[in-house]
């Protein structure tokens, strides 16, 4: 179901006015009339609203919760048993990483670690810093057209290095939960590869998976130092036996295998 994703919580009356760029989207977009209900997210919590009113000469909507005083409903409502999936991306040049980050949003990925590696273009990083805004916008509508209820995060471009080491903190607050990590690496040559549902079953063989993350290359892939570097942190690199993928297209094929071998290993689990 599609929502309407604000950064102001509604007021002490229940009610939400849009104007400029959220006007014209629910307008525009959702194609929205008076009387019509919309699902809205706030930070963590969500709410059920009717358009109340609009003002098209000023450009102005009111949205009126559907009970004065209602229950927040959590977005991200605890549930030990889903993994947690996470994307490191080697930063490509900056239209891809747009499109790249509003996948990963869709696809339900919640952290997105930039890495600048040997094969980034230099300045590539900038998107992530000079436009920031254009960032958080990205994801917000990528939120509002997928309905995700996760506030997906990219981080701040970083080093592999810093990169494994961010990894290494999550790694470790998951498995003190008792569950366990799948860490693995898309690579283009197959030497000492497993596939996805190999490097998936290894992890399950311990505990439940808690935390799932992939690798994925720039223009170029990933060098080999850094699949190197990548294995010694407890990395399985995995190769797809299918044709060369552009690195926005490898990005999106890596999460959805990525996250289907782990959810579907899962419901095999539940029916024995």
């Amino acid at each position: 179901m599609r929502q309407f994703v604000i950064d102001t919580e509604p007021d002490s009356k229940g009610m939400i006015y849009i104007s400029g760029k959220d006007y014209k989207y629910i307008r525009q977009v959702l194609r929205l009339n008076v009387g019509d209900m919309i699902k809205v997210a706030c930070g963590a919590n969500s709410y059920d609203t009717t358009l109340c009113s609009i003002d098209d000469n000023k450009k102005k909507i009111t949205l009126q919760l559907c009970d004065v005083q209602p229950e927040k409903t959590s977005l991200e409502k605890p549930d030990p048993d889903k993994p947690e999936f996470w994307l490191l991306q080697f930063i490509p040049k900056p239209q891809k990483m747009e499109l790249i980050v509003r996948q990963a949003v869709e696809n339900g990925t919640s952290v997105i670690i930039p890495v600048i590696g040997e094969f980034t273009q230099k300045g590539s990083e900038n998107i992530l810093g000079k436009k920031s805004d254009r960032i958080e916008r990205i994801i917000r509508e990528a939120r509002q057209q997928s309905g995700s209820p996760l506030e997906t995060k990219v981080l701040e471009p970083v080093s592999l290095e810093a990169a494994l080491k961010l990894i290494a903190e999550k790694q470790t607050s998951v498995e003190q939960n008792n569950k366990s990590c799948v860490k693995t690496s898309l690579y283009e040559r197959n030497e000492e590869s497993v596939t996805m549902h190999q490097a998936v079953w290894q992890a399950e063989e311990k505990n439940p998976v808690g935390f799932a993350i992939a690798a994925i290359g720039c223009e170029g892939g990933i060098s080999p130092a850094e699949i190197t570097l990548l294995k010694r942190s407890g990395f399985s690199t995995v190769h797809f036996d299918v044709n060369i993928l552009r690195c926005e297209t490898a990005s999106l094929y890596g999460m959805a295998a990525l996250q289907t071998s782990v959810l579907e290993i899962k419901k095999w689990q539940l029916k024995e």
